[in-house]
């Protein structure tokens, strides 16, 4: 499974082995909801879809056009 920011290639990295979710707007690391699985972290955002996930290359918080792509 992978996470990624559809037209950019942008991928949902883990930051300190955990991957971070953030509130909209957000990047305090005190408010970040912490998942250890990218599968949880998935199911988090498709739950709770004003969140947004840390993702490379550029280190950035993307909140928007985020794609869920599934192993075949």
């Amino acid at each position: 499974m992978r996470i990624v920011k559809r037209g950019t290639g942008q991928e949902a990295v883990p930051v300190d082995g955990l991957y971070q979710c953030f509130p909209k707007s957000e990047n305090n690391r005190g408010k970040a909801v912490r998942f250890a699985t990218i599968e949880k972290a998935a199911a988090f955002l498709c739950e709770n879809v004003d969140w947004g996930i840390y993702m490379n290359p550029g280190g950035a918080l993307v909140y928007r056009d985020i794609v869920i792509e599934r192993d075949e």
